[in-house]
């Protein structure tokens, strides 16, 4: 196998460098707080409806209709309704996956304990840490100790200058995990300051280096040095269970925020809808502000209130899938396109050809 540097090189610390994507795009879809998002998505509706109302075609004649306001927000209605089943609907099934006879609660007792002394082995430690986030801390800080007993192991020979990459990889691998433990230490479970760290460390791309780079070196390798090699891979391998295990816990722990957020806002959005059905008299406000109408700047705002339901949906929603999207392959997979895969493709395609000639 030819070495390429290509195929090793260290892609980006953080997420939202690996993917391309701007800081502005990544706090909007996953960093900030969920409410803030919400007042954001109103306030830019509400914005919207006013841009139109001064830039597009508009008659003040269509507002003062009594029944057309009286349409517009008994359709509201019916999409809150129709929401909020639907929210409560999807809580059934967050209900569905903790209600269970004995038998299921003892076999998911087991399998966690199971797996936390297969840690505690691993890292050789009597109890691991029972919170999230130090229980992850554990993971990533026995990779980081492997990694430095690789780097231990080939640096220490004669002949270490031809163990460069593996070096570069260790060296790498343990300024990772230590940033990645700094932003994880103190975060309470529940928000995001938990996952998004968790997010950022690419393990993959760390087992599929490290297997890469054993399997290059393979006959040069000491016996000492491919044990360490295993002995890395495997803490990184029980990386992807425990993200998996707690990114589930968190997506349940959003879904039941979501319904929360959207039977807070349906009542007074319903209240609302129903006052502007019943009684609001259009005709009564006059006057205008900013050169708008001030009959139309009151329903504008009162439509954007009935909105607020869909808009903690939507921000809550924004968040998870966009999660979802960034894990959804477990193990050695990396699912996007990056730089770092061009170049090991080429890699790849150019030892294939040399081998058919």
């Amino acid at each position: 196998m030819s070495s390429d540097s290509e195929t090793v090189s260290r892609p980006a610390d953080t997420m939202r460098e690996r993917v391309g994507e701007t800081r502005v795009k990544i706090w909007f879809l996953i960093s900030a707080n969920r409410w803030l998002v919400t007042v954001v998505i109103l306030a830019g509706t509400y914005a919207l409806l006013l841009g139109c109302h001064v830039f597009g075609p508009s008659t003040s004649g269509k507002l003062l209709a009594t029944s057309s306001i009286v349409s517009l927000f008994s359709s509201m209605v019916i999409a809150t309704v129709t929401s909020v089943t639907l929210v409560l609907s999807i809580s059934q099934f967050v209900l569905a996956e903790e209600i269970g006879p004995l038998g299921e609660q003892r076999d998911r007792m087991s399998n966690e304990t199971e797996f936390r002394e297969e840690i505690e082995s691993a890292a050789g430690i009597g109890v691991s840490p029972i919170e999230p986030s130090r229980f992850l801390e554990t993971l990533i800080e026995t990779a980081e100790a492997r990694a430095k007993t690789l780097n231990e192991t080939v640096t220490g020979r004669a002949d270490s200058d031809q163990f460069d990459e593996i070096a570069a990889f260790t060296d790498g691998l343990v300024e990772h995990s230590r940033t990645v433990s700094d932003d994880l230490e103190g975060a309470d479970f529940g928000s995001f300051e938990t996952l998004l760290p968790v997010l950022n460390y690419n393990y993959s791309w760390k087992i599929f280096t490290a297997r890469t780079l054993r399997d290059e070196y393979a006959e040069s390798l000491s016996p000492e040095a491919v044990a360490a090699f295993d002995d890395l891979i495997e803490s990184l391998r029980f990386f992807g269970p425990a993200r998996e295990h707690f990114k589930t816990l968190y997506v349940q722990w959003e879904i039941i925020n979501i319904s929360r957020g959207v039977l807070y806002g349906a009542m007074p959005a319903l209240a609302v809808a129903g006052y502007m059905m019943l009684e609001f008299d259009p005709a009564r406000v006059t006057g205008t502000m900013i050169g708008i109408n001030n009959a139309y700047l009151l329903v504008s705002a009162l439509y954007v209130i009935t909105l607020s339901p869909f808009a903690v949906l939507l921000a809550y929603l924004l968040r998870v899938l966009t999660v979802m999207k960034r894990t959804l392959a477990i193990g050695p997979f990396i699912l996007r396109e990056t730089k770092h895969l061009e170049g090991t493709r080429n890699a790849a395609s150019s030892d294939s050809q040399s081998t058919d000639r």
